[in-house]
C-alpha cells in the first residue's frame, strides 16, 4: 500500500483518519478545499509522509492531482446541514451527499484505485419508524426506510432528511461498486462521534457538530434530543484505517456503534467528576427525560471482534471529550 487518500481532512473525523494511518506507517494525501486550509493541515502534520491536496468542490472539483500515485482512498468528506429555517432538501443535502460521493468514486475508477473506504452514518441504518428508540438490534442488513421522494417531498424534518442523505450516498456507493466489480469497497457507519479536537478551527463557534451539545452542556443549555448513541473519534478513525487493511472487510458495512446513552447521562458524569464546573454546568433535571424509552442495539462485531477497535466507555469518552473543549476554550477564547 503504497499511499492513500482521505478526502476531508481537515475536518473533525478526517483528521483523526490522517493522525492513524500515518501512525500506521502509511503515506497519506489528505484532500481539502483551498490551499489556506493545506497549509494549516499540514502545521498539524508536519511529517514527511503527509501532504495536503487541493480538491476545491467535492462534486465538481478536478481529483486528477489528488489520485496520483494513490493505492487506495478513504472517502470521509461529506456535507453536515441542519438548517433552523427553509431550505431545499434536493440541493442543500441530497445532491452534496450523494454526487460528492459519486465523484469521488468515479475519480477513484478512472485513476486505477480500486480499494476504497466510504464514511457512512448510524444515520443510514434504523429500519424500524422508531429509529434510534426501537427496542431492537440492528446489523449490515438494515436501511432507514425514507427515500429520495419523500426527502424532496417536504414531508420529512430537516434531520430526517439529513439522514436520509447518508443512506442515499451509501447505496449510491454499493450501487457503484456492483457496476465495477473491481471496486474493493467497505463502508464505515459510525454513530454520533465524539472526542478531542486536532484539525485547526479559528473558534469555538467552530467545533463540529458532535461535540456541540457537550459545549452547551459546559454552558448551561440542557438539549433533550440527540440522537442517544455514540463512539469516540479515536476509535472511529482506528476502524477507518484497520478496514482498509483487511480483505475480511471488503463488501461489508462495518457498523461502529460503542453504545446507548442519553445527555442526561453524558451531564451525569460531568456532574459527578468535574465538580469544579458546576457553575457553569447546565442544572441535571430531576429525571431522565429519555427514562422508559428504549435506545436501539447495533450488531458492531465486525468492529470490535474482527478489527480489534473496542472503542472507549461512555465515562471515558464524556470526560475525555469535555477536557478538550476546555482546552480550546482556553486557546481561542469563549466565542
Amino acid at each position: 500500500m503504497s499511499r492513500i487518500l482521505v478526502t476531508g481532512a481537515n475536518g473533525f473525523l478526517g483528521s483523526h483518519i490522517v493522525k492513524q494511518a500515518l501512525g500506521a506507517g502509511l503515506t497519506v494525501r489528505g484532500s481539502v478545499r483551498s490551499a489556506e486550509k493545506a497549509a494549516e493541515l499540514k502545521k498539524v502534520f508536519p511529517s514527511n509522509n503527509f501532504e495536503a491536496v487541493v480538491v476545491a468542490d467535492a462534486v465538481t472539483g478536478d481529483y486528477t492531482e489528488a489520485f496520483k500515485g494513490v493505492s487506495s482512498l478513504i472517502h470521509v468528506a461529506s456535507p453536515f446541514f441542519i438548517p433552523d429555517g427553509a431550505f431545499d432538501p434536493k440541493k442543500d443535502m441530497l445532491e452534496p451527499a450523494i454526487d460528492g460521493t459519486l465523484s469521488a468514486l468515479r475519480a477513484a475508477k478512472k485513476a486505477g484505485v480500486n480499494r476504497i473506504v466510504v464514511t457512512s452514518s448510524v444515520g443510514a441504518i434504523p429500519s424500524n419508524p422508531d429509529l434510534l428508540h426501537a427496542d431492537t438490534t440492528y446489523g449490515a442488513d438494515d436501511w432507514l426506510p425514507f427515500n429520495y421522494d419523500m426527502a424532496v417531498s417536504g414531508q420529512l424534518p430537516p434531520f430526517a432528511v439529513y439522514i436520509t442523505s447518508k443512506k442515499l450516498a451509501e447505496q449510491a456507493a454499493w450501487d457503484f461498486a456492483k457496476e465495477n466489480p473491481e471496486i474493493k469497497l467497505t463502508t464505515v457507519c459510525p454513530a454520533v462521534v465524539y472526542g478531542p479536537t486536532i484539525h485547526p478551527i479559528k473558534s469555538m463557534k467552530a467545533i463540529n457538530a458532535s461535540n456541540a451539545p457537550i459545549y452547551a452542556l459546559l454552558n448551561g443549555t440542557f438539549i433533550p434530543d440527540i440522537a442517544p448513541v455514540y463512539c469516540d473519534v479515536v476509535g472511529t478513525a482506528d476502524v477507518h484505517v484497520k478496514a482498509l487493511q483487511s480483505d475480511s472487510t471488503i463488501g461489508k458495512r462495518v457498523l461502529f456503534i460503542k453504545g446507548g446513552a442519553s445527555p442526561y447521562e453524558f451531564l451525569s458524569i460531568i456532574h459527578k467528576k468535574r465538580p469544579e464546573l458546576a457553575s457553569r454546568l447546565a442544572p441535571l433535571p430531576a429525571e431522565d427525560p429519555m427514562k422508559g424509552k428504549p435506545i436501539s442495539r447495533f450488531d458492531s462485531s465486525i468492529a470490535k471482534e474482527e478489527l480489534g477497535v473496542p472503542g472507549l466507555e461512555l465515562e471515558d469518552m464524556v470526560l475525555q471529550t469535555v477536557d478538550d473543549l476546555l482546552r480550546l476554550e482556553k486557546e481561542l477564547g469563549a466565542n
